[in-house]
């Protein structure tokens, strides 16, 4: 007998398939696992960025409203709410989902902080800055010039760099292969929230009530424990915080994974 749904939001520049090896695992414990891509982000748009073919001009056209409402549209083909995973990026579509009520958990995966969260973005000392997530993100998408009305194609050397260090070698030639363009607008709402006037990435905080597990990579230098930790501030009582040691930011096929889907599987065992 099924468990019940779970819906897995991934993050930027990637598809569905980073979940590939965690559903394997939750399918064994008996869940129903859906991980679809969000729009522009499947394998074709892969094949087209390794082929050399500009991005698909319609990306640079979406937002993370866009996104949250693709997600919607997933959740509405599911029997009854699901539990909701998301990854760096679809880590903060997960919680905005969440505040709406539409999940009865969620399991936030190294995820981006919210509009207003000045613990995440935001460096804590000059020396932070210089080579922290928030400046290698500003040189990903400002090489171009401007980027917010832009498709971005994906910086390879700077995934390496920073959020695939921890993947073993063949893991990181077929990751680096199958990565996609993502939309400058939605980068641009999540990295740089406070110059977002129209607040895309914010979340009712109060809204969110139901269970929340978030994990963290102790090496990650994307959403970093110290992101991750603000994020769960802002949910007392309601989110179980931990962190992974001897991961990165990736955590998929990591060398410590296995610890991370045990999290995760015990976790989603004890809700109610």
């Amino acid at each position: 007998m099924s468990r019940g749904d779970i819906l897995l939001l991934h993050g930027a520049f990637v598809g569905g398939w980073v979940f590939e090896r965690l559903r394997g695992h939750l399918s064994h414990r008996g869940w129903r696992t859906h991980a679809p891509d969000l729009p522009f982000h499947g394998p074709d748009h892969a094949a087209r960025d390794a082929n050399g073919q500009p991005p698909d001009p319609r990306l640079a056209e979406l937002g993370l409203r866009d996104y949250r409402r693709a997600m919607k549209a997933e959740i509405a083909k599911l029997n009854g709410k699901p539990v909701l995973i998301g990854h760096s990026l679809g880590g903060l579509l997960a919680q905005q989902l969440a505040a709406r009520e539409l999940c009865r958990a969620a399991i936030l995966l190294a995820p981006v902080a919210p509009w207003g969260v000045l613990g995440g973005v935001l460096p804590h000392s000059w020396q932070e800055m210089a080579g922290g997530p928030l400046m290698q993100g500003l040189g990903l998408m400002w090489k171009g010039g401007t980027f917010w009305n832009k498709a971005l194609p994906p910086d390879r050397q700077l995934a390496l760099d920073y959020a695939m260090a921890h993947l073993p070698p063949s893991l990181q030639r077929d990751a680096l292969n199958r990565l996609v363009p993502e939309s400058g607008r939605a980068l641009f709402e999540s990295l740089m929230w406070w110059l977002d006037w129209q607040a895309a990435s914010h979340v009712k905080f109060h809204d969110l009530k139901c269970p929340l597990l978030i994990l963290v990579g102790e090496d990650d230098r994307v959403t970093p424990p110290s992101s991750c930790r603000a994020i769960a501030r802002h949910y007392p009582g309601r989110a179980v915080y931990r962190e992974l040691p001897g991961m990165g930011h990736f955590l998929f096929g990591e060398s410590n994974e296995a610890l991370l889907f045990q999290e995760c599987a015990d976790w989603l065992e004890a809700l109610p």
